[in-house]
């Protein structure tokens, strides 16, 4: 009955901890959700669709900081960092002082 109950334990403490770590590519996708919904809807007058690569990290605070936004377009820079920098992301997953890299697509309204 002891090897059981032991067993037991030892199994319930393993669930749990295993549940407390999650994927790589889930943690990835979570960011870039909570990066888009800062970013919202462009009021940016553009005469094409336009890519952009961010690479930004999370500083000790959970804040973003972009680091360089690799695009032709200046208002689309400006306006990526002032959406991003300094507002802080809740996901308690992510790896602060990493560097994350994402591309982005900014389309033309109709």
């Amino acid at each position: 009955m002891k090897k059981l109950v032991l067993l037991l334990a030892i199994t319930l403490s393993t669930s749990i901890f295993a549940n407390n770590e999650r994927p790589a590519e889930v943690i990835k996708s979570e960011l870039r959700t909570e990066i888009i919904k800062l970013l919202g809807k462009a009021n940016i007058e553009l005469n094409q669709d336009l890519t952009a690569n961010v690479e930004f990290t999370i500083n000790n605070k959970g804040e973003v900081i972009v680091l360089t936004v690799d695009t032709d377009s200046a208002d689309v820079e400006a306006y990526v960092k002032n959406k991003l920098n300094y507002h802080v992301i809740t996901n308690k997953f992510i790896v602060k002082g990493k560097v994350y890299s994402m591309p982005l697509k900014v389309v033309k309204p109709q």
